[in-house]
């Protein structure tokens, strides 16, 4: 099994060597360690108010004032679990001193609400991701991915280890660890450290199931039946993550997609799972994408187009249509060979909640033309062409 202990390859760690990028890590680290106090002091203003109401309201709200000691509770909770994430963050990038994850108070003694509200949707992706109540939003959203995988590259009929996989998007790497367990060399990408502490946490020091819990819906004050809907434990992982085949071919590259991967011609598939809309153009991620791939080379993708830049302050941003992207693929080179539209899935969902968000997500499969005779042997359907295989790097 390769380097789970510490799956972030060396050539991936210089990103943190000058001053901008140290400040943007503390910042990150401290917005982990400010999580209790900003959560806290919600409550704290909603306790102010409801001593405020009448006599008689307050009577009424006897067991709302014994829900909101719960949700302290679980905020509690959720901070003993954040203070394991961020432990050894240090020692994630072999060039990120212990020095660079203490956090100085200089910097940013109170972390901005954006931050706070991707901490807490670190917390809700761990559910997504290593959940058993999680399962229902994976079988949506990277099933399709893994049979279509399969179906390309049947175990049967080649080397799985052969087969080299991208996930860009990683998030706390789930997707890509099923691809890894199906016996596939497989790396995922992530560029937020959000996510890749957490993802590091999971997938290095988690041993066993279920050993841990996390209340991911305790910040939803709003449209819930129940009050326990708020305060819902979750357990994770789901599975060990150290469950993986021997020999197994999995790592985590941290970094930027567009930096990090400008080698040409390298990769069998790349798996994108909720990640396109994440570019400040589009383009420029389907062009990467195409010259990365090996001739002959699949491209999965499944999400929305929820572009993630849109009337950001200080970005800009494209927000072309699933018309005009399809006109970009095909612009590329790239030969559809299925697609699917309307399909439904959902992201980090509370299924309790009484408000609900879907999307009507796209599903493709295209590929890079085979332009030359290689000797690489391609796989798909359960069929053999002729070609050479390619020498790991």
């Amino acid at each position: 099994m390769e380097t789970m202990s510490n799956p972030y390859p060396k050539k991936m760690h210089d990103t943190y060597e000058d001053e901008e990028e140290r400040k943007h890590f503390q910042r990150i680290v401290s917005a982990f360690k400010y999580y209790k106090n900003h959560s806290l002091l919600r409550v704290k203003k909603t306790e102010s108010y409801l001593l405020s109401l009448p006599a008689h309201h307050q009577k009424l709200l006897s067991k709302y004032r014994e829900h909101l000691q719960e949700v302290k509770r679980c905020i509690e909770n959720n901070d003993e679990i954040i203070k394991l994430i961020i432990k050894d963050v240090a020692h994630i990038f072999e060039n990120v001193s212990p020095a660079t994850a203490q956090t100085d108070s200089t910097l940013n003694p109170r972390p901005v609400m954006a931050d706070q509200e991707k901490v807490q949707a670190t917390i809700k992706q761990l559910v997504r991701d290593w959940s058993v109540e999680g399962t229902e939003e994976r079988m949506a959203c990277y099933q399709p991915i893994i049979d279509e995988i399969m179906n390309q590259f049947p175990v049967d009929y080649c080397t799985p280890s052969d087969v080299q996989i991208l996930v860009p998007g990683a998030g706390l790497g789930r997707l890509a660890y099923e691809i890894a367990r199906r016996g596939y060399t497989c790396q995922g990408n992530e560029f937020s450290l959000f996510m890749l502490f957490a993802s590091h946490f999971v997938l290095n020091k988690c041993r066993g199931v279920n050993s841990y819990q996390v209340h991911p819906w305790v910040h939803q004050y709003m449209n819930n039946l129940k009050p326990e809907h708020q305060t819902q434990a979750v357990f994770f992982p789901d599975v060990n993550p150290s469950d993986l085949p021997e020999n197994a071919q999995f790592s985590m590259a941290a970094g930027d997609f567009l930096e990090v991967y400008t080698e040409d011609n390298h990769w069998d598939c790349v798996a994108t799972c909720f990640f396109i809309d994440c570019a400040n153009n589009v383009v420029q991620f389907i062009e990467t994408i195409y010259k990365i791939l090996k001739p002959g080379g699949i491209w999965i993708n499944l999400g929305p187009l929820l572009y993630h830049f849109s009337d950001m302050p200080m970005e800009d941003s494209i927000e072309p249509s699933y018309d005009v992207v399809r006109d970009v693929i095909h612009g590329f080179g790239f030969q559809l060979e299925k697609e699917e539209t309307r399909v439904k899935t959902r992201y980090a969902q509370n299924v309790n909640s009484m408000l609900q968000c879907e999307y009507n997500s796209v599903y493709f499969v295209c590929r890079k033309p085979k332009r030359h005779i290689d000797n690489n042997v391609n796989y798909r359907n359960g069929t053999e062409s002729n070609g050479m295989q390619e020498q790991e790097n």
